[in-house]
């Protein structure tokens, strides 16, 4: 096989990219799961389709985990970008005109009535502003152009629900059809050679917690591919699910879902009915995506379907990541279905008065367990949090003063650039998609920075020659980030072990005063809550799909979830507060 020395040079600075995803993926992420990577191939012609919730994060965690070269479709707007936009060009990304980020303001002001698609303009110029294909961008809705009929007067493709909200006419944008041949042409030629392609279908990142409506593209690239010449193209939907992804201890998951093919007889109805045969694709990719994802109506449902995953298990289970996973997707389906049933209402209304409890203890629901040990039990505890506590401390917080003015700087330019960014945008919630995003690239340029200065001002100073201030840039640009990468890992570890530091003291105030209620009171909340959540799922589950609980014990058995609450429906009691029973023995967990 002969490659091409273009070929080679690209190939090797993928290898670079590659490598620097990993540095950034590994200092963002605590754990990384990948979910079903028998599903990946590896090799022929591919496109990965995936949700868009990360900005340029999500790309450089596809490139960590896939373990083959691929080529990402990137906005030309980006591509101008100076870092981000030279990373891009190396690692081959292709150039894709985004019709929004070309969008403008036209001339003069139109005004319609509702229940038609007839647009009237006033001081307009249709036939020199605007083209068939074009869109005229409403408050929550855009219409193409199909007509313009004159300079004063067009015709959409579908008619307006509402009237225009002033007589007079309003200012309105335009975003202009694109000519995406050559695009087409670069993705037809990569797919003909057996290479893969990334695409985010959603156009834009975003912060919401279900899918934006996905673009045509995808489904128009794949079958021009195919008629071009490609054999065996197959489309691979990824999901790509972030949690606390704002916090430094966060964790990922990327999940592989099923592979869609492209029929013989789907490329011929292609061209017969390109618009009904484009819309079916892009309707089997959606579900496959959604298949992918945790989605939810919004954020505050994703927290209480995390919260329900959390405590529909037997207590200090060890669930493994791809079935805690599909557990939470079950439950999802629950609150998509029956979101606004009494039900579900008052199971919120507990979830949240449980969550207000955690944190004013200052703790987590995977940590109530502790408030059960014995005296002995939390003394060992302690004591092993204590030494564990100096030793992270020491290695964690060694270089402090270099990365800590570094970490606040990155914090607050990113805090300004989600802000900003959440003013220009019409679809994100809070902007959390682009915090992470320019955080890492404010610490790519800041941090070999402030390395580079620290070698000289080291090697000036101490030594005054060219040769040993050579090595001391060396020794600062080599070793300080590893340095700082060791420390931020340990560092990320010190919250946890304060907030168990801080369980040993309530046990220890319940042992000496009985009438104490604070910890009497979590673990009887979070016992009444296990209850509760299971016998919401186990009842509304059948209402959502008659093969529901059937699946659902497919991935976690039910017979385990019965025996355990039986046992809860058993040892409730004991921990019951003070005023509401009789003192008794405390049982205490077995460690």
């Amino acid at each position: 096989m002969n490659i091409s020395p273009y070929e080679f040079r690209a190939f090797n600075c993928y290898l670079c990219i590659k490598w620097l995803c990993k540095v950034v993926i590994s200092s963002i992420f605590t754990n990384i799961t990948i979910i079903h990577e028998e599903r990946l191939p590896l090799y022929g012609p591919l496109i990965v389709v995936s949700n868009h919730n990360n900005q340029f994060v999500d790309a450089a965690l596809l490139i960590y985990a896939i373990p083959r070269q691929m080529c990402f479709l990137v906005a030309t707007k980006t591509l101008k970008r100076k870092l981000i936009g030279t990373l891009c060009t190396l690692a081959g990304c292709i150039s894709v005109y985004r019709p929004d980020d070309f969008k403008y303001t036209g001339v003069g002001k139109i005004h319609w009535k509702k229940g038609t698609n007839l647009i009237n303009g006033k001081d307009t110029k249709f036939t020199l502003d605007l083209n068939v294909g074009d869109k005229l961008q409403f408050e929550l809705d855009k219409k193409s152009i199909v007509e313009i009929i004159s300079d004063t007067q067009l015709k959409l493709e579908s008619t307006l629900d509402v009237d225009c909200p002033d007589r007079n006419g309003i200012r309105f944008s335009v975003i202009p059809k694109m000519d995406q041949s050559e695009t087409y042409e670069q993705v037809s030629a990569s797919l003909k050679s057996g290479n893969s392609i990334v695409i985010f279908p959603e156009g834009g990142s975003h912060d919401r917690t279900n899918l934006l409506p996905l673009k045509p593209g995808v489904a128009l690239m794949a079958f021009y591919s195919i008629l071009d010449g490609a054999q065996d193209v197959v489309i691979l939907p990824v999901g790509l699910v972030y949690n606390n992804v704002k916090k430094d201890q966060s964790d990922a998951t990327i999940y592989y879902g099923n592979v869609i093919t492209i029929t013989k007889e789907d490329c011929d109805e292609f061209e017969r009915d390109r618009r009904s045969v484009v819309t079916k694709l892009l309707g089997k990719i959606e579900v496959e995506l959604n298949n992918c994802l945790i989605t939810s109506p919004d954020i505050k449902i994703k927290e209480w379907i995390d919260l329900c995953a959390s405590l529909y298990p037997p207590e200090r289970s060890k669930i493994p990541v791809n079935i805690a996973f599909d557990l939470r997707k079950f439950i999802s389906r629950i609150f998509w279905k029956y979101g606004d049933l009494p039900e579900t209402k008052h199971l919120i209304d507990n979830l949240s008065i449980y969550k207000k409890t955690l944190q004013r203890g200052f703790l987590h629901d995977d940590e109530i367990w502790l408030l059960k040990q014995s005296m002995y039990s939390a003394f060992l505890s302690f004591l092993e949090d204590s030494i564990c506590l100096i030793c992270y401390s020491i290695i964690g917080l060694s270089f402090a003063p270099l990365w800590v003015p570094l970490y606040l700087l990155s914090n607050y330019l990113a805090e300004r650039h989600r802000v900003k960014a959440l003013k220009n945008s019409s679809v994100k919630l809070v902007g959390t998609d682009v915090f992470v995003s320019y955080k890492c690239l404010v610490l790519l340029v800041v941090v070999p920075i402030l390395n580079l200065s620290l070698g000289l001002i080291i090697g000036v100073y101490f030594y005054g020659d060219l040769k040993r201030t050579f090595y001391s840039v060396f020794c600062c640009v080599t070793f300080l980030p590893l340095l700082y990468y060791v420390n931020l890992k340990y560092a990320r570890k010190l919250p946890r072990l304060l907030r168990q530091l801080h369980v040993v003291p309530l046990i220890v105030m319940g042992r000496i005063n009985i009438w104490r209620e604070k910890e009497r009171e979590l673990i009887t909340m979070r016992t009444e809550l296990q209850i509760l959540v299971r016998n919401f799922v186990h009842k509304m589950g059948p209402r959502v799909s008659d093969t529901f609980l059937s699946e659902l014990s497919s991935v976690f058995p039910k017979v385990l979830i019965d025996s355990d609450t039986t046992r809860l429906n058993l040892i409730r009691q004991h921990y019951m507060p003070i005023f509401s029973t009789q003192p008794a023995d405390i049982g205490e967990e077995v460690l």
